[in-house]
């Protein structure tokens, strides 16, 4: 099955036709800086109608659309149909950034008439599963369930491919473990996230109603006391929306130093830059922190598994990161950490003396949303 996929960012529209029998990529490509002065296209809607025209000559069997949010009703794959759109207009408040962008296009290849089916697949779909003590709040069940405000995670499609394709490593080299089948992902790029599952099941997450909780980001501050943005607003004169502008835009590595970007922050600090240094640290120690309150939650852990930009190529982080869970038996493979290996779905880099498996797997979210659009459709 041909599935043609759209990944719709703020500003951006990826896309990527797949051929889901053997994974093939019959197309990809960007749409860049959209609605903006010398963008690639107006608006997402015209975006989209280009790359429609750009495949006239492929058969497209289905397509497939990444939503970031599903909210507590959309909780698995689901095909467009009568009052889907609509429905999903309702959780625009909670993905403000990204759900009306992919909306559009839906509804624009919609209004094209074209006689395959649309399948929505959320990134907030794997956490489903979570267990009410994990997705709940601790606040008064009637503002919980009014207002929409639980845990929803994110980046759930990439840690659903990475943690199935953990699974099947563990399973084919590593029987032992895979009995147990208990991992905790991470995703590390600009925005990142961690996630604890079991046998493929996730039974936590750390971002929360919004990708702005958890770990440390490029430009996002994560765990935050919840009374600093009151604070701020009371004695800061901070408006709203220069508290939400500081958390999600102006705080993570480039409030902490200046620069989002990884590889700039460790050249940084391999000079001697003491506030790329700090970056790093807080970085690695937020880190830790939940890997570690996700192992006493699992009961013990049979495979840490990293991925994503930073996660797939920073062997320094994934160091770092490691460096103190020797007691949880987590250790590593200076050579193999330091070896990058492309076309390898997953890389084990664990000492041979290490009694869990420490993995590298590179993600691949357009894969996995055809596969899910095909599953869906048929």
């Amino acid at each position: 099955m041909n599935v043609l996929v759209f990944n719709v960012g703020s500003t951006t529209l990826k896309y990527a036709c797949i051929d889901t029998t053997n994974g093939a990529r019959l197309s990809r490509g960007l749409i860049d800086r959209i609605g903006q002065t010398g963008g690639e296209a107006a608006d997402h809607l015209s975006a989209a109608r280009n790359v429609i025209d750009q495949h006239a000559s492929i058969r497209i069997d289905a397509i497939g659309h990444r939503i970031v949010q599903g909210g507590a009703v959309f909780q698995s794959p689901t095909v467009v149909g009568d009052g889907v759109l609509a429905e999903l207009k309702r959780l625009d408040q909670l993905a403000p950034l990204h759900n009306p962008p992919a909306r559009s296009v839906v509804e624009a290849i919609t209004g094209l008439g074209l006689s395959v089916d649309q399948v929505l697949v959320f990134d907030t779909a794997y956490f489903a599963t979570l267990p009410e003590k994990a997705y709940r709040y601790a606040i008064p069940p009637t503002v919980a369930s009014e207002f929409g405000v639980r845990r929803y995670g994110a980046h759930g499609t990439s840690h659903r491919f990475v943690t199935r394709h953990a699974i099947e490593y563990l399973s084919e080299h590593f029987p032992e473990h895979h009995r147990h089948g208990r991992i905790v992902s991470l995703h590390l790029g600009g925005g990142a996230s961690a996630t604890a599952s079991i046998q493929g099941t996730a039974i936590d997450t750390s971002m929360g109603m919004t990708p702005l909780e958890g770990l440390v980001m490029a430009t996002r501050s994560g765990d935050i006391d919840p009374s600093v943005p009151l604070y701020l607003m009371r004695n800061a004169g901070m408006s709203i929306d220069d508290v939400d502008h500081l958390l999600n835009k102006a705080s993570g590595l480039v409030g902490l130093c200046g620069e989002p970007d990884m590889r700039a922050i460790l050249d940084r600090r391999s000079g001697g830059d003491h506030d790329a240094s700090l970056a790093i640290e807080i970085y690695i120690h937020r880190l830790v922190k939940v890997i570690g309150g996700y192992v006493a939650t699992m009961g013990g852990i049979d495979a840490l598994v990293f991925t994503a930009g930073v996660g797939e190529n920073s062997s320094e982080i994934r160091r770092l990161a490691t460096a103190t869970l020797g007691h949880l038996g987590i250790e590593l493979d200076a050579a193999k950490n330091d070896l990058r290996q492309s076309g390898v779905t997953a890389c084990d880099i664990s000492a041979s003396t290490a009694k869990v498996r420490t993995l590298v797997v590179a993600t691949d979210e357009e894969l996995e949303i055809a596969m899910q659009t095909a599953t869906a459709v048929s």
